[in-house]
This record gives structure tokens, sequence and C-alpha cells, in this order.
């Protein structure tokens, strides 16, 4: 490819957050249109997680921002649109993934990771293998020991790495080993925050040295967990009180702590061996959970990644990367 004929090696990183994915979305639609180029072309590996799934999975099949952006503003009121009735996802997800399904099939047609692959593209996808009881990474076979994902479509995989507890149905997806279904939910059970995965796949799968590595995280929109001390006493919690909130602790928490991790490890490394690393953090001002597609959560996305987009100190840090 044209980027390691220059010694360099670009990932993408993105994470997961259900509809707050549009803000990512509208975010790289901005960056494309103010660097004049696409984000298909500008990376050599692309890591998705959950929601960052769809669009790491869309980029190189050749989606633009532009392009992503429509799909997230059709997806909310398909697939957020109606929630199964309280009593009947207390024992069920709440949301059926038939909409999704079927937004994600007509996305992506029959369309696999080998095909990505026939195009020079490489992919690293989160999930979480309940059959086997571990994380799963689908991945293209981009090094001699991965042959076994090829021919797995970009909708079902999206699908499972999209199937948050509580919110979605498991996906059950055959192992191409021997045709036996297994079942995935969540990638973000897994890594919300997928950089660390795609700095390891680079330099031991793909055997790219770190100081050609330019790594570019982005985030959905977050919002301060923090209770304040007001809450101190408040200490013996149930399920009911924790609730909804426990999903948001996993999800913030592993995001912060794998962006350190990543960090010490670069900086850890001699001066002229560390790679570029940007992590871009949209704010989720309105506290707009991830499940929420009303017209006012779906204009403050949309604002939040083109308010992005548009500041001179994100554009300068991910042309960084990107020059």
């Amino acid at each position: 490819m044209e980027n390691e004929n220059l010694g360099v090696f670009r990932v993408l990183s993105v994470d997961g957050g259900g509809y707050l994915g549009l803000a990512t979305a509208a975010f790289i639609h901005g960056i494309e249109r103010h660097l004049g180029l696409k984000f298909a072309d500008s990376f050599d590996l692309f890591c998705g997680t959950s929601t960052g799934a769809i669009i790491s999975l869309g980029l190189p099949a050749g989606r633009t921002g532009e392009q992503l952006t429509a799909l997230y503003r059709a997806l909310g009121t398909s697939v957020f649109g109606k929630r199964r009735a309280t009593r009947g996802y207390l024992f069920k997800a709440r949301y059926d993934n038939l909409p999704l399904r079927a937004a994600l099939e007509n996305e992506f047609q029959a369309v696999t990771l080998g095909d990505l692959s026939a195009r020079g593209k490489r992919v690293l996808i989160t999930t979480f293998n309940l059959t086997e009881g571990k994380p799963r990474l689908f991945k293209t076979d981009h090094a001699p020991h991965l042959t076994l994902h090829s021919g797995i479509r970009l909708s079902d995989i999206a699908l499972a790495s999209a199937a948050a507890p509580f919110y979605f149905p498991a996906v059950p997806i055959k192992n191409p080993a021997n045709g036996v279904a297994e079942l995935y939910c969540d990638g973000g059970m897994v890594a919300n925050h997928p950089a660390l995965l795609g700095f390891s796949e680079a330099v031991s799968d793909l055997k790219q040295p770190p100081s050609s590595l330019r790594i570019l995280s982005l985030s959905t929109p977050r919002q301060d967990i923090g209770e304040g001390t007001g809450q101190v006493r408040d200490a013996d919690r149930g399920l009911v009180r924790w609730g909804a909130k426990l999903s948001t602790i996993f999800i913030e928490s592993g995001s912060a702590i794998a962006d350190q991790l990543l960090r010490r490890l670069i900086c850890a490394l001699p001066a002229d061996m560390r790679p570029r690393y940007q992590r871009v953090e949209m704010r989720n001002r309105d506290k707009s959970p991830m499940d929420c597609a009303s017209a006012a959560a779906t204009e403050a996305l949309l604002h939040e990644g083109a308010t992005q987009a548009s500041q001179n100190e994100v554009r300068d840090r991910v042309a960084s990367i990107l020059s």
C-alpha cells in the first residue's frame, strides 16, 4: 500500500456507544470535507467496537463520513424507535434486532471480510463469544495464520459487535472451522476503546515498527459519570439502584484505562521508536443515553461531531496522523 511505501502505517480506532456513533460519523464527515480526503483511503488498519464496528467496517467498504452519517440518521428511528414493553425486557432485550439486521444487510449486502482483503483493507472488530466464554476478534486475513474469517459477512460481524447486553439479543454466527453456530455479544465487553488492540496488531501480526505507526482514536460522546461527594452515604446498592449505570461505568472506565495504558506503553519506548497517537474525545453535554434517537438528541450529536471537526486544534492533531 502507498502508506507502507512511505514508511508510515496508519491505524483508525473507533469506540462503541450505540446511537452516539452518529457524532463520530459526523466528525469524520467534517474532517474529510476540511482536509479533502477519504478516511477509507487514509488508513491501513481499521479497528472498531460495537457502534464503532459499523463505522470501521463501513469505511474500508468504501463509505464516506457523509454516507455513514446518513446511515446513522436512518438507524435512529428504525432501530431505537420502539422499545419492548417494560415487563418484556426484564427477561429479553430492550429492542428487537431485526430492524438493525435489515439495515446492515441493506448497507453491506453480501460483502465479506475476504472482499475487504481483496481491496487491500485490514480490519479488526471486537466481540465477546458467549458460547466459548472468551473474547473473539474478527479480522481480515492479513497474516499467515489468519485464515478463518474471510467468508463472514460484514453485516453479521457488525450486528454481533453491536449486540449490547440488555439492549439487543445476542447474535449467532457459524464457526467457519466446524459450521457450529456460536453466540456473540457486544464488543464493548472486551475493549470499548480498541486502539490498544490496534497497536498490538500492527506491531505483532503486521510486523510494523512502532515508529511507523500513526494511531487515531475516536470516541463517541462521553459524559461525566462522577457522583460527587454528596453520594458517599449511598454506598449499599443492589441491582435496582445500580441499574443501567453499570454498563456506563464499564464502558467509561475501560476506555479510560485503555487510553492510559497505550500512552504509558508509548512513553516507555525510546524516543525514536515512539508512534504518534491522538485521541479525540467528544462530550455528551446533554447526557443522552446510547439508545436515545429523538430529534433533539440527533441534532445535539450532529452538532457535537461537526463542532469538534471545526476546531483548529483538533484538525491539527488529526492532520498530524494523516500527514
